[in-house]
């Protein structure tokens, strides 16, 4: 009886796992469809929107341009392809950032509805749209958050202007490298901070960004960042920016009804920085 009480309850006692197999194996999810070829336009060109007759938008997949185990959100910036110890910071730059880190990034701009430009932009919420119209040798870069702003990309071969007076998403001008979209950007202002990282920039900042859109899916940004005023030398980061198809782009008022200035923290309640 002894051993027959046993092989019961041995049996029963396995009933649990397999019935946990038997289910995680149902629930499993089936492998994701290959992606398509990137659309192109009529001409050959990338076509960074949606192929003809159909709607989407690009959105954000990570949000962080270096790994920081200072971060507020450390495992967040775990899939970034660069180590903050690598970003070649100037003294100054590393404390700063370290000293936003610790209020939680409660003194970024873009909580205040003030444009971001550069990373900051394609890494923002609720996605953004890249329109490329060559009839006006520009391309625009629509975005959904702050409070739907928009930057231009002049096309049409045109250099810096030599007296540029800063602004928030400064001047950019690009060309075609293959498949690729190549953006030059100076000109930008110290009022918002180009990442999502809290790492400074200056009005010395040089940004080179390269868009490349290798399926219908997925596009690479890359971006080079030379800021003499806040860095020793010039360094590189990226991410990957998915498209989010069959959706259309929505209105979104920041400055109506935010609550994430009240909700800051230590410096970010007694900031400066309004809508």
């Amino acid at each position: 009886m002894q051993i027959k009480f046993r092989q019961i309850f041995t049996t029963f006692s396995l009933l649990p796992l397999l019935f946990l197999a038997t289910t995680t194996t149902f629930a499993a999810e089936p492998e994701a469809p290959p992606s398509l070829p990137a659309p192109r336009h009529a001409d050959g060109r990338i076509n960074f929107g949606p192929p003809e007759g159909e709607a989407g938008f690009w959105a954000r997949r990570t949000a962080n341009l270096v790994i920081n185990p200072n971060s507020y959100e450390a495992r967040a910036t775990l899939r970034s392809p660069i180590h903050i110890d690598a970003v070649p910071l100037q003294p100054w730059a590393l404390a700063i950032t370290n000293f936003r880190h610790s209020l939680y990034l409660a003194s970024e701009p873009y909580t205040r509805c003030k444009p971001a430009g550069g990373p900051r932009q394609i890494m923002s919420p609720y996605g953004f749209e890249i329109i490329d119209m060559p009839e006006l040798e520009r391309v625009y870069i629509l975005t959904i958050s702050n409070a739907m702003t928009y930057r231009i990309i002049y096309m049409d071969g045109r250099e810096h202007p030599a007296n540029l007076h800063p602004s928030y998403f400064g001047h950019s001008v690009g060309h075609w490298e293959g498949d690729t979209l190549v953006v030059d950007t100076i000109g930008m202002n110290e009022s918002s901070w180009m990442s999502r990282d809290g790492l400074p920039s200056t009005d010395q900042l040089h940004l080179t960004e390269r868009f490349t859109r290798e399926n219908k899916d997925t596009m690479q940004y890359k971006v080079t960042i030379d800021d003499p005023g806040a860095y020793t030398a010039p360094w590189e980061s990226g991410f990957v920016v998915g498209w989010s198809d069959g959706e259309e782009m929505f209105e979104y008022v920041c400055q109506e009804n935010n609550l994430s200035p009240e909700s800051m923290l230590g410096e970010g309640r007694i900031s400066t920085i309004v809508p």
